[in-house]
């Protein structure tokens, strides 16, 4: 009698547990949600002044208070977690070079440990599979909303954009040459969407299009269908209206990775059904936004087509790239002292300091060569490689799950456009930067809780099945 109860709370302790949510992930969707709060604060007007500093400054504090607070330890380091280190290490001794400007420096150091900040945060955290989702639903659903947002912005500016007062405040002398005439003649700002930007409604609408694919081909309700297309049409018009090229063209290399990983993982349906529906949508939204825009906005479209890709992006960014590399590198070639360029020297600089000028950033790879010379440069490529092919090798691999699988395609044709916005704007020093090593370091650490639970699962049967054999041994003796 011994025995068998024995034998049954044996067999009962090695089943699998039951699979619920776990408290900690619960701190995940609370940082992307006030994430999102600060963001949507900034288009109040109320906060034209000292006000959204704090609200810039709280959004990034968030990351730090993440680092610092959370309990727990990482199970496995992300691949590019020791690069992370590297970076941030060697950014920190450029407070000792000579033309450092200290404050400002320091500001500087501590916005980008922020930023890289869920490559050590996140890990601390049991992300399963479905908490993955969850948090790149509410990524999707706030970008979508906020391409929305940006639509209505344009057809009705007098009740959804801001005041020509507060975009005058924000954006100053530069202000004026942010307008877009409509087809009506009626001349309104490009959309903010729920940024305070004029045309960051396009960044909305980039991740919302590629995001949208994914929820549109993995055949999901009818309502999430409904709003993927939703989202689509709403994120071309952003584009569209925005006048980015460049960011179209990262929107497009996105949408083709996501295509690409579809067959290599052998979904056949799902790779025809892109190639035959996701053109119709593309024509349908392309031919909604041509009848608010003007030629001249048709005309900038229509330059992407004119000449070569290379040339096109020459005469925008592939300058600043170019002059990098000839006349900033061999200038600066173990950097150029901490915090002498963006917000936070404009913030926090002293333009008094002997050989602390402010210099200019258009690009991520100068930031970094003024941040730490060429070795910050190889050091932040080395890391961001890293993250795509961790995420590329989960997408390819059949060691993972499908549902692994199915979110790293998504996040690694996510990372594909990143990669190349970085040749276009200094995306690590954006909230994009964040968002960019949350999502990596949340899909690592949810690939790493379904192999555990998977190996849980196996040695659980195994211990199970010798416990029966166990059992009967004893029942027969």
């Amino acid at each position: 009698m011994n025995s068998r109860l024995l034998e049954q709370s044996e067999a009962a302790s090695m089943l699998p547990p039951r699979t619920r949510l776990q408290s900690s992930e619960i701190w995940l969707y609370l940082f992307l949600l006030t994430q999102f709060a600060c963001q949507s604060l900034l288009m109040v007007e109320r906060f034209a002044g000292n006000g959204r500093t704090a609200l810039r400054a709280a959004a990034f504090a968030g990351s730090l208070l993440m680092l610092g607070l959370l309990p727990g330890r990482n199970q496995r380091p992300h691949p590019a977690r020791i690069i992370a280190l590297g970076l941030l290490g060697l950014m920190g001794l450029g407070l000792l070079h000579p033309n450092a400007n200290p404050i400002s420096g320091i500001a500087h150091w501590l916005l980008n440990i922020a930023i890289w900040a869920p490559l050590f945060w996140v890990g601390r955290i049991n992300v399963s599979a479905r908490a993955f989702k969850t948090v790149l639903m509410l990524l999707w659903l706030f970008n979508v909303t906020s391409a929305i947002v940006g639509v209505l912005q344009v057809y009705f500016p007098d009740r959804f954009a801001p005041s020509a007062e507060f975009v005058r405040i924000l954006m100053g002398t530069s202000a004026e040459g942010l307008l877009i005439e409509r087809a009506d003649g009626v001349r309104v700002w490009r959309p903010f969407g729920l940024s305070d930007t004029p045309g960051g409604a396009a960044v909305s609408g980039s991740f919302a299009v590629v995001v949208g694919i994914f929820f549109l081909l993995s055949r999901p309700s009818r309502v999430l269908r409904a709003l993927s297309v939703v989202g689509i049409f709403a994120g071309v018009f952003c584009l569209y209206v925005c006048e980015l090229r460049s960011l179209m063209v990262i929107t497009v290399v996105g949408a083709g990775v996501l295509v690409l990983l579809q067959l290599m993982q052998g979904r056949i349906n799902r790779t025809v059904a892109s190639l035959l529906i996701l053109p119709l949508i593309l024509v349908l939204a392309f031919n909604w936004t041509r009848s608010v825009g003007t030629e001249r906005i048709e005309n900038r479209m229509r330059t992407l087509a004119e000449g070569s890709m290379a040339s096109v992006y020459y005469k925008n960014r592939g300058y600043f790239v170019e002059t990098t590399i000839t006349e900033e590198l061999p200038r600066y070639p173990l950097g150029s002292g901490l915090g002498r360029y963006g917000m936070m020297y404009r913030y926090f600089g002293d333009p008094t300091l002997p050989h602390s000028h402010e210099l200019w950033v258009e690009v991520q790879i100068t930031g970094w060569l003024y941040d730490g010379g060429l070795p910050m440069v190889l050091l932040g490529y080395g890391a961001v490689l890293a993250a795509c092919m961790t995420t590329f090798r989960f997408a390819t691999s059949r060691r993972v799950t499908p549902a692994i699988a199915e979110y790293a395609a998504v996040v690694t044709a996510l990372n594909a456009g990143w990669l190349a916005a970085t040749f276009n704007y200094p995306l690590f020093l954006s909230p994009t930067g964040l968002v960019f090593w949350l999502l990596n370091a949340a899909l690592f650490a949810a690939a790493n809780s379904a192999e555990r639970s998977t190996q849980s699962r196996i040695t659980s049967a195994e211990n199970y099945k010798a416990g029966s054999f166990r059992g009967a041994a004893l029942t027969q003796t």
